[in-house]
């Protein structure tokens, strides 16, 4: 096969998950010699979804991978969400890794762990021998080797989006069905980000799901129902986009309709930074479409929020918290149950390992979080 367009899109929204599988085989195929050709389904449906299942079993990677995904907030080039997620095809296990976007990466950092992306932006975007496209790559690598050394997690492969491209391939979706748990109001008209949600099953397109996605808490004393489903907390907000996700799987993919993504899985190519494989994209789309697959496994970084310099980080003590059972537990032991991978793009630098006894001990700050204005926003 002379190539193959292939496009995995997987966003864990706004502190987990959106999680969307896609897959584009037809443009490229055609251009395929003849002998080399697979036969892949058509939108009228004539190949069977055995017949596809049968190609993606034969591309499909067979060891454990791990990703980096990043989701830029809706303003500036921090990214609000950093997800470490691993996939094990041989058990069909996903389990999912919150790194909180205030976490302090060293002792004499200035900046939070959230401004990796724009700090290697502005690191590549001016060398002349890179075009725009490559700069962005080269960011996401960067941050990527951050987070790597932060964790101790090797990281095979990365995926970088934007929170409008989110909003556009729901709308093109033709939204999502989702049951809203009680009335969500938010105004900040500084991010001109304004969320009124209704209680109720509704279907949700582009812009109400922004709006879900990115709520955390109220600052109307309209109703106080939401503090049921919600603390302030990005723990309690990733929660509710668990459960998003899994009705954007259980209603979006499946083999049978993805031929009729076709467009959709353009668009998702031109918008989103990633290096993924062919072999391992497959694999994905498998575990999604099987129909009796596990639940995901979903931690997050545990540690102590402290203030310094006037300004509020998140200290990680290498300890994690099962975020089902609120269970803590010491990093090492998750990692190398539910993190373990063979990893092509970066491992952990041994000459710069997290130490967050250098942070409480002795803490540096002379700048602000990377010139942000330390508010508490969504």
């Amino acid at each position: 096969m002379k190539s193959v367009k292939l496009i995995f899109l997987c966003s864990f929204i706004s502190g987990i998950i959106l999680f969307f599988t896609g897959i584009f085989f037809m443009a490229d195929i055609r251009t395929a010699s003849p002998d080399n050709q697979q036969t892949l389904p058509t939108p009228s449906g004539n190949t069977t979804d055995t017949g596809l299942k049968d190609t993606i079993d034969s591309y499909a990677g067979k060891d454990p991978i791990n990703f980096l995904v990043l989701i830029k907030e809706a303003s500036g080039l921090n990214t609000d969400t950093i997800i470490i997620a691993n996939y094990n095809p041989e058990t069909k296990q996903i389990s999912l890794l919150t790194v909180p976007r205030d976490t302090k990466p060293s002792g004499n950092a200035s900046y939070k762990i959230n401004s990796f992306y724009y700090l290697g932006l502005k690191k590549y975007e001016n060398k002349k021998e890179l075009s725009q496209y490559e700069a962005k790559h080269k960011a996401t690598e960067y941050t990527a080797q951050s987070i790597s050394n932060l964790t101790g997690i090797s990281i095979d492969y990365y995926i970088y989006l934007e929170i409008d491209t989110i909003k556009e391939i729901v709308d093109r979706l033709g939204g999502v069905y989702f049951d809203i748990p009680a009335d969500l109001k938010y105004t900040d008209p500084t991010q001109k980000l304004y969320i009124n949600l209704k209680k109720g099953y509704q279907l949700l397109d582009g812009d109400k799901t922004e709006q879900f996605l990115r709520f955390r808490k109220s600052n109307s004393r309209a109703s106080s129902e939401w503090k049921k489903y919600y603390d302030g907390s990005d723990l309690k907000r990733t929660e509710m986009q668990i459960k998003f996700v899994n009705e954007l799987i259980k209603q979006k993919v499946n083999l049978l309709q993805l031929p009729k993504l076709i467009p959709i899985i353009n668009y998702a190519f031109d918008n989103v930074i990633t290096n993924v494989s062919l072999s391992d994209t497959l694999s994905l789309v498998n575990a999604f479409t099987e129909s009796s697959r596990p639940e995901m496994n979903t931690f997050k970084l545990y540690g102590v929020d402290k203030r310094i310099d006037n300004i509020d980080y998140f200290i990680y003590i290498n300890k994690v918290e099962n975020t089902k059972t609120n269970k803590v537990i010491n990093s090492k032991e998750v990692f190398d149950t539910y993190f373990a991978s063979k990893s092509y793009l970066v491992i952990p630098d041994k000459n710069k390992s997290y130490d967050f006894e250098s942070i409480l001990n002795n803490p540096s700050n002379s700048e602000t979080d990377t010139y942000g204005d330390n508010a508490d926003k969504p």
